[in-house]
């Protein structure tokens, strides 16, 4: 058992084991750690993503609405003018700016916090070619 992963792939397969606090597979094994129950981070996680979301959404919905921004986006990606790219995405209205990664088949927004607490982060891949 010492050289056993500590995870578990089924996470409906938990049940509670009488009063006690922790919680065991549906095969009775590995006692499942638990977390204090203060939710505080969680909250202060989903407000943070907020506010992430929306800088996400305004992004999508600008290359969603307008085929000169997306081509301009895509064209300046493609040539490798990340100047330009950034540029381009924090005009959409933006208050937080993401990293931006390209390649060749399309464009990755990931937003942060700008506090710097990596409590949330949300991802937007968008593809530009099939191959």
């Amino acid at each position: 058992m010492g050289d056993t992963p500590y995870f578990f792939t089924d996470p409906d397969g938990f049940r509670t084991n009488g009063d006690e606090e922790e919680n065991y597979t549906s095969e009775g094994q590995f006692p499942r750690p638990t977390s204090s129950r203060n939710p505080d981070l969680l909250i202060q996680s989903a407000k943070s993503s907020q506010s992430l979301m929306d800088d996400a959404k305004k992004v999508v919905d600008m290359i969603a609405s307008s085929k000169p921004f997306s081509t301009r986006l895509m064209a300046a990606a493609q040539a490798s003018n990340m100047a330009t790219v950034t540029d381009m995405i924090k005009k959409t209205g933006i208050k937080t700016t993401p990293d931006i990664k390209y390649n060749p088949d399309g464009i990755r927004f990931d937003f942060y916090p700008k506090t710097g607490e990596v409590n949330c982060h949300i991802i937007i891949n968008l593809k530009w070619s099939n191959m």
